[in-house]
């Protein structure tokens, strides 16, 4: 699951590694997230960065067909040390993350919650299965080879991010 902080680097930037991250889970992955992080991106996006209020809708209209929308768990107020950042992890709770991308010290600090990873944006590719995007460079190993095992990059890597 992307946070809002990854999506805001990553619309503001367009390159980068917010950006790759968001492409690559278009891509490969469920996107999973709550009105709350779509409010947050949309809110920091027009406040801060003064983007447009067209592009801001085109944004949320892109994330209403691509992503997965959930309602937030309920997460205890001790759970973290922002309680701006509940909405967060009950969002990954709820969506069945099997990842939490954040630049956000706060959440960082927790390293997991309920068993969900918390790394910082630069870590997906180590964490991600590797083999997955490795394209296959080898030759089978005789012409006995019936081409039936998978190769790593026909591997489906859908895990909900």
């Amino acid at each position: 699951m992307l946070d809002s902080s990854v999506l805001i680097a990553a619309y503001i930037s367009r390159a980068g590694t917010c950006a790759s991250l968001l492409e690559d889970t278009l891509n490969d992955h469920d996107w999973i997230i709550s009105d709350f992080i779509l409010a947050e991106l949309s809110r920091k996006l027009r406040d801060k960065f003064k983007y447009p209020e067209d592009e801001i809708a085109e944004i949320r209209e892109a994330a209403m067909i691509a992503a997965e929308f959930v309602t937030p768990d309920e997460i205890a107020s001790g759970a973290c040390r922002d309680p701006n950042d509940l909405s967060i992890l009950g969002t990954a709770v709820a969506g069945k993350a099997h990842v939490i991308i954040t630049g956000d010290k706060d959440l960082l600090a927790l390293t997991a919650f309920r068993g969900i990873p918390i790394i910082r944006p630069g870590e997906f590719w180590k964490f991600a299965d590797p083999a997955a995007r490795l394209p296959d460079t080898t030759e089978p190993a005789d012409s006995a080879d019936s081409g039936t095992s998978p190769r790593p990059q026909d591997r489906a890597c859908k895990s909900g991010i």
